[in-house]
C-alpha cells in the first residue's frame, strides 16, 4: 500500500471515528483486526469515491486474514444482521409500485426501486470489497470459512446466499478455458493439484509425477480470469484396456500403457478446488470438454467412463438400517470388517449382492427435495449428461473410501451423441439413465425392497423403469401409530383431540365391521358422509383390508348415486345417517348399507370387535377408486393402486418436506384427491397433527394460523382470506407453507397474498388419474405465478403434439403427458376408454394443455376440449383470460367457444366485475386488441356475477358454452 493509500485509511478512519462520536483514532492498527474490519465495512458503506474504496477494501481484507474462527464468526454475525434488508422500506416500495400498477401505469421506476430494496445491503458491501486488487479469489475464500462456520450457526445462511448469488454473476462460464497440465507446467500449478487434490491425495511430487509424466496419464484444468492461475476444477484421465472396477491400478506405479493400444480413457479424479465456489454451477459440459479433447487425441477409443466415489452411502445406509432389519444385518457384517484387507473373498461374494441392490437405490432411486438424487457425484455426473452404468465393490480400500462407502465405487459412461439428450432429460423430468449391470442390478432386485420409479430411466429401454421403496398408506399409518400412539392425529373445533392410538383402533373396528359385512380383498366399499375423524377411519380400514375406497361427493343425488352403484358395484355403501332412508331398497340389490354419522354415531361403529389382520397390498393391487368430474359424458372411474397412493405421497413430503413437526389446517373435503390422498395421507404417514374442520371458514382459519405450519387450500380459499383484515405477517408468523390446487389461482392474488402474508403461495398441478405431477418449489427456485413448477421426484411430463405424440421444443403449446409410479392403473371396466389415453411408450395423456417456459416450469393453458378453433385458426383461452384478468374493472373471466355459421366456433368472454366496478364491451376489447391477432378478439361479452364452480372450484366452462350455445344462432354467416 503506498504512503498515499496509507493516508487516506488514516483520515478515513478518524473521520469516521468522529461520527460515532468516540476516539477519532479508531480503526488504526492498534485496535484489533475485528474492529479494523468492522470499522472498514463501514466506511465501504459511506460514500467514498473508487480510490478510497479500494484502499479500504484491501484493508478490509488484510484485517480479516489476521481473524481468527472466533473473530470471523464475529464478523460474519455482525454483517448478516447489520446490512440486512430495510422491511419498512420494501413495504413502502412494493405499496407504490402496487399504486403505480393500479392506476394503468407500468410501475417501470417502483419496480426498480423495489429491486433496489429487497437485496441485502451486505451484498453491496460485498461488491465494494471485490474493488481491492485480488479480492475475488479472497473473497471466495472468505465464502469458504463462512461455509464451514455456518454449521455452528445455520442464521448465517443467509450470507452465504448472498455471495452464491454474486459470485454465479462473477464467475460467468463463458469464460472458462480449459488446459492440459503437465509435468513441464509451472510448479505453482503443480502445488495446487497437490493442495487441491481430494479425491485421491497425493503424499508429494513423487506421485504427482506418476500422474502427469506417463504417456498413458492426462490432467486437464479449467481457469478463469478472477482467479488467475488458480485451476477451479480439474479432472485427471488415465488411457486404459477395459472399464475400470478398482482404482489402485490407476494410482499405483507400473508399466505405462500405449495410447495406441487403450480403448478407454477412465476419469479418475474429478476435484473442485475452491470450496468457496460451492454450488457455483459452470455449466453441465465440462466434462464433454474434456472428453471430446481427448478424442479429439485418439480418436479410437472405445468409452469415456469414470470411476467415481459414492461419499454419502454409509451414511445413508447407517440410517435406513435403524428401520430395516435386513439393512441392520448387512451393515453389521460391514462394519465387523474392521480393516479393508480382512475382507476375504467367501465374505465378499457374500456380502457383494445385497450390498450392490442397497448402493443401486441410494444412487439411482434415492432422492432430494428437488427430485435429484442424493449422491452429490451423482448429480454431478448425471447432469453432464452420463449414464450411471456399473457399481464396483471392493473397489478402494483406503481409510477414507471406507469411512463413505466401505469402498464402494461406480463407473459412470459419457457416450458423445448422448450426452446432451440426457442432460435435458435430467434437468427438466430429473430421470437418472441406467445402463449395462448397474441396470441389471435393479432389475433383479427383490420387490420386497424396491418399487417402480419411472423417473430412472433404463438405458435403451425408455419404457423399462426400475423400482423404489414401497409401503402401503396403511403401513405407514400403523408405523406412526406405534411410534407416537398419543400424539395428537386430528383437533377438531370443540376442542376435543383424537391420537393415532385411537385412530388405529376405530380403524381395527371398523374392519372388523366390514368383514364381518362380507368385504373380501378387491371389494368396493363406498362412502358418502359428512366430514369426520371417523370417515378417516373408514378409509384406513378398507386399506388394512384390502378393499378398494370408493369416496362420493355428498352432494350427489339419488339418480347420480345409482350411477355411480351400478358401475362400482359395492359390497358395502356407508351413508350419513340421515338419508338411510334413501337407500334402504339398495339391500334388495344384495348391498351392505350402513351409516356414519359425525357424533361418533352410526351403525358402522356398532359392536367392539377388532380384526387385527393386515392385507399384504402389492404396488398393483387397487386401493381407490376416484370417479371424474364427469363434464363431458358420464364419470369414468380412475382406478388408483397402493403403488400409485404410496408414491405420490412419498414424493410430495420429500418436495414439501413435510415432517411429524407440521400442523396442518385441513379444511378441504375428503372425497377428492386434494383433502384425501394429498393431505390426509401425507399426514396420516408421517406422523404430523391437523387442525380438522368440516369445511372452510374464514374466521376460523385466521384463529388457527399462529398454532399452525401449513395449510392446503383451493384458489377460493385464498381469495377470501384477502378479504379478511386479520390475515397480517403477524397472524402467519408460524405458517411455513401455503398449497393451492384443484383450479388456477389468479396471479393478482399470488401476488396480493405475498404482499400480504409475505408467504408466496405454493401452486401444484394434479388431477384424478394421476394424484400430483408437478409443484412449485418449497425450495431451490422462485414460486411462479401462473406456473405449476417442475414434475415431482420420480414422474416424467413432457409437451406433445396431441396427435403424433412427439415432444414439442420448450415454449410451444401442446398436450400435457404424463409418466410415472403416480399414474393410474386405468378405468373401471374400460379398457378400450384407458387404452386410448395412454401413448404406446406409457405417457398418459391428461386432455390438458400446456407448454414448458425458459425455466422447465409447466405453465397450463387450458383444457383440451376448452381449444377454440375459429376459422381454422387455434386459440387458448388462456390467453385471453390473463389479459382480460388484468383490467381493473375485472375480477376474473372465462373464454368458451360456441357455434358461429361462418367460422364454426368463435369466442365469447364471460367477465365478472371487481369490487365497485362495471365493465363496458368496448373498452375491454379495446384493451386486449394490441396483445391479441385480430381472430383471437372475442365477439362477444358477457358480464356474471359469478362464474360456474364445482365444489372443488374449478369453472364449469361446459356449463357456460351450454348457456350461450344459441348465443349466434341467428347470425347471417
Amino acid at each position: 500500500m503506498g504512503r498515499h493509500d496509507g493516508w487516506l485509511l488514516t483520515e478515513l478512519f478518524q473521520e469516521l471515528g468522529r461520527r460515532r462520536g468516540g476516539d477519532p483514532a479508531v480503526g488504526e492498527p492498534h485496535d484489533s483486526p475485528l474492529d479494523q474490519l468492522l470499522a472498514a465495512c463501514e466506511v465501504l458503506m459511506s460514500d467514498v469515491g473508487e480510490a478510497s474504496m479500494r484502499a479500504v477494501a484491501a484493508r478490509a481484507l488484510s484485517a480479516y486474514d489476521a481473524l481468527d474462527d472466533v473473530g470471523r464468526l464475529a464478523f460474519f454475525t455482525r454483517v448478516t444482521k447489520t446490512y440486512d434488508v430495510d422491511a419498512e422500506q420494501v413495504r413502502a416500495a412494493f405499496r407504490r409500485w402496487e399504486t403505480a400498477k393500479s392506476s394503468g401505469s407500468e410501475g417501470g421506476e417502483e419496480l426498480v426501486r423495489l429491486f433496489d430494496v429487497v437485496e441485502p445491503a451486505r451484498q453491496q458491501l460485498l461488491r465494494r470489497m471485490n474493488h481491492a486488487p485480488g479480492a475475488t479469489l479472497a473473497l471466495v475464500r472468505m465464502r469458504a470459512d463462512l461455509r464451514r462456520l455456518t454449521r455452528r450457526d445455520p442464521e448465517l445462511r443467509s450470507l452465504d446466499h448472498d455471495f452464491h448469488h454474486l459470485l454465479t454473476s462473477w464467475f460467468n462460464r463463458g469464460f472458462l478455458r480449459m488446459e492440459e497440465i503437465t509435468w513441464d507446467s509451472p510448479k505453482e500449478l503443480h502445488d495446487h493439484l497437490l493442495h487441491y487434490e481430494k479425491v485421491h491425495p497425493m503424499a508429494g511430487r513423487a506421485e504427482l509425477r506418476r500422474r502427469l509424466q506417463p504417456e498413458d496419464r492426462r490432467v486437464y484444468a479449467f481457469f478463469h480470469p478472477a482467479t488467475g492461475d488458480v485451476p477451479l476444477i480439474f479432472v485427471e484421465v488415465a488411457l486404459i484396456r477395459g472399464m475400470p472396477e478398482r482404482i489402485a491400478p490407476l494410482l499405483e506405479n507400473g508399466p505405462a500403457l500405449s495410447p495406441s493400444q487403450a480403448d478407454t480413457a477412465a476419469l479418475y479424479s474429478i476435484n473442485n478446488a475452491l470450496d468457496g465456489l460451492a454450488g457455483v454451477s459452470f455449466g453441465s459440459f465440462l466434462i464433454k470438454q474434456v472428453i471430446e479433447q481427448v478424442g479429439e487425441q485418439l480418436p479410437h477409443l472405445a468409452q469415456f467412463v469414470t470411476l467415481s466415489p459414492i461419499p454419502g452411502f454409509r451414511r445413508w445406509l447407517g440410517e435406513r438400517a435403524e428401520q430395516d432389519a435386513d439393512l441392520r444385518v448387512l451393515v453389521g457384517e460391514l462394519d465387523a470388517v474392521a480393516e479393508p484387507a480382512n475382507l476375504s473373498a467367501e465374505d465378499a461374494e457374500q456380502i457383494r449382492p445385497r450390498l450392490l441392490t442397497a448402493l443401486a437405490r441410494y444412487v439411482a432411486v434415492e432422492r432430494r427435495d428437488d427430485g435429484r438424487p442424493l449422491d452429490p457425484v451423482a448429480r454431478f455426473h448425471l447432469g453432464n449428461g452420463a449414464t450411471a452404468w456399473r457399481l464396483n465393490w471392493p473397489a478402494n480400500s483406503s481409510p477414507e473410501a471406507w469411512r463413505q462407502s466401505y469402498g464402494a465405487m461406480i463407473n459412470y459412461r459419457y457416450e458423445p451423441e448422448k450426452l446432451e439428450r440426457r442432460h435435458e432429460d435430467f434437468v427438466r423430468n430429473r430421470t437418472v439413465a441406467l445402463g449395462g449391470p448397474l441396470r441389471d442390478v435393479l432389475r433383479d432386485a427383490p420387490t420386497a425392497s424396491l418399487t417402480r420409479d419411472t423417473s430412472t430411466t433404463l438405458d435403451d429401454e425408455r419404457g423399462t423403469p426400475p423400482m423404489a421403496p414401497f409401503t402401503t398408506i396403511y403401513r405407514s399409518f400403523a408405523e406412526q401409530a406405534e411410534r407416537r400412539p398419543d400424539k395428537a392425529l386430528f383437533e377438531l373445533p370443540d376442542g376435543q383431540r383424537i391420537t393415532y392410538r385411537e385412530t388405529a383402533k376405530t380403524a381395527r373396528r371398523i374392519a372388523a365391521r366390514l368383514v364381518a359385512d362380507g368385504v373380501t380383498p378387491g371389494d368396493r366399499v363406498a362412502m358418502q358422509v359428512e366430514k369426520s375423524p371417523e370417515a378417516i377411519a373408514l378409509y384406513l380400514a378398507t386399506l388394512r383390508i384390502g378393499g378398494v375406497f370408493l369416496p362420493l361427493n355428498t352432494a350427489y343425488t339419488g339418480a347420480e348415486m345409482d350411477y355411480f352403484i351400478g358401475d362400482a358395484r359395492p359390497r358395502v355403501l356407508v351413508c350419513s345417517p340421515d338419508r338411510l332412508a334413501d337407500h334402504s331398497h339398495r339391500a334388495e340389490q344384495g348391498l351392505v348399507v350402513e351409516t356414519l354419522g359425525t357424533a361418533g354415531d352410526g351403525t358402522l361403529l356398532d359392536g367392539d370387535g377388532r380384526h387385527e389382520e393386515v392385507f399384504d397390498a402389492s404396488a398393483d393391487d387397487p386401493a381407490a377408486i376416484l370417479y371424474t368430474s364427469g363434464t363431458t359424458g358420464r364419470s369414468k372411474g380412475a382406478v388408483l393402486s397402493h403403488g400409485n397412493l404410496a408414491s405420490n405421497c412419498r414424493a410430495l413430503l420429500e418436495a414439501w418436506q413435510y415432517t411429524a413437526e407440521d400442523r396442518l389446517i385441513h379444511a378441504l373435503p375428503i372425497f377428492h384427491i386434494h383433502g384425501l390422498f394429498v393431505a390426509a395421507n401425507m399426514t396420516l404417514t408421517v406422523g404430523a397433527s391437523m387442525y380438522y374442520l368440516p369445511k372452510f371458514d374464514v374466521e376460523t382459519i385466521v384463529d388457527l394460523l399462529p398454532g399452525a405450519t401449513v395449510l392446503m387450500g383451493v384458489p377460493t380459499f385464498y381469495t377470501r382470506l384477502l378479504k379478511n383484515d386479520r390475515l397480517t405477517p403477524e397472524a402467519c408468523a408460524s405458517m411455513r407453507l401455503f398449497v393451492s390446487g384443484s383450479a388456477p389461482l389468479l396471479a393478482s392474488d399470488h401476488q396480493a397474498f405475498e404482499a400480504r402474508t409475505g408467504h408466496a403461495i405454493l401452486e401444484r398441478y394434479g388431477m384424478t388419474e394421476t394424484g400430483m405431477n408437478t409443484t412449485n418449489p418449497y425450495t431451490g427456485g422462485p414460486r411462479k405465478p401462473g406456473t405449476v413448477g417442475m414434475p415431482l421426484p420420480g414422474t416424467e411430463i413432457r409437451v406433445a403434439d396431441g396427435t403424433t405424440g412427439r415432444p414439442l421444443p420448450d415454449g410451444e403449446v401442446g398436450s400435457i403427458e404424463v409418466r410415472g409410479p403416480n399414474v393410474f392403473t386405468g378405468y373401471w371396466q374400460l379398457p378400450e376408454k384407458t387404452a386410448a389415453e395412454f401413448r404406446e411408450d406409457g405417457f398418459f395423456i391428461t386432455g390438458d394443455l400446456g407448454r414448458i417456459d425458459e425455466d422447465g416450469y409447466l405453465c397450463i393453458v387450458g383444457r383440451g376440449k376448452d381449444l377454440v378453433i375459429s376459422g381454422g385458426y387455434n386459440i387458448y383461452p388462456k390467453e385471453i383470460e390473463e389479459l382480460l384478468d388484468a383490467h381493473p374493472t375485472v375480477l376474473e373471466s372465462a373464454v368458451i367457444g360456441v357455434p358461429h355459421p361462418d367460422f364454426g366456433e368463435t369466442v365469447v368472454a364471460v367477465v365478472v366485475p371487481a369490487p365497485d366496478q362495471h365493465p363496458q364491451e368496448a373498452a375491454l376489447l379495446d384493451f386486449v386488441a394490441k396483445d391479441l391477432a385480430r381472430f383471437k378478439h372475442p365477439r362477444a361479452m358477457r358480464v356474471v356475477d359469478a362464474l360456474p364452480r364445482n365444489v372443488m372450484g374449478k369453472v364449469q366452462k361446459a356449463e357456460l358454452r351450454k348457456r350461450y350455445a344459441d348465443l349466434f344462432a341467428g347470425a347471417d354467416a
